[in-house]
């Protein structure tokens, strides 16, 4: 009989470490003035900024447009998003329907 395989861990965001650029994009974040991005005030602009260079940068490094990168609360949000995503374009070659 062989050996189990090594587990593979599946919870890594739980319990790695922070990468550096990570720690610097959320340190000049936290710099930021409190505000609501939609507001017009100055500190909303700043907000709506940030928020657009970072949707930006992301949509780079993914090779992606800009519009096609949604900020999610979290990643149970994130989740429904990306299983009614893969239902929707299953849905349009035949398979699953969205009901």
């Amino acid at each position: 009989m062989e050996p189990a395989p090594p587990p593979v861990n599946l919870d890594a965001n739980a319990s790695e470490p922070l990468r550096p650029e990570a720690r610097e994009a959320m340190l000049r974040a936290m710099e930021l003035p409190a505000g609501n991005p939609s507001s017009a005030h100055a500190a909303g602009r700043a907000l709506r900024s940030a928020l657009e260079d970072a949707r930006e940068a992301l949509a780079a490094l993914a090779g992606a447009e800009p519009r096609e990168v949604v900020f999610t609360s979290g990643a149970t949000e994130a989740n429904r998003l990306a299983v009614r995503g893969a239902l929707a374009g299953a849905a349009g070659r035949g398979g699953w329907a969205l009901t």
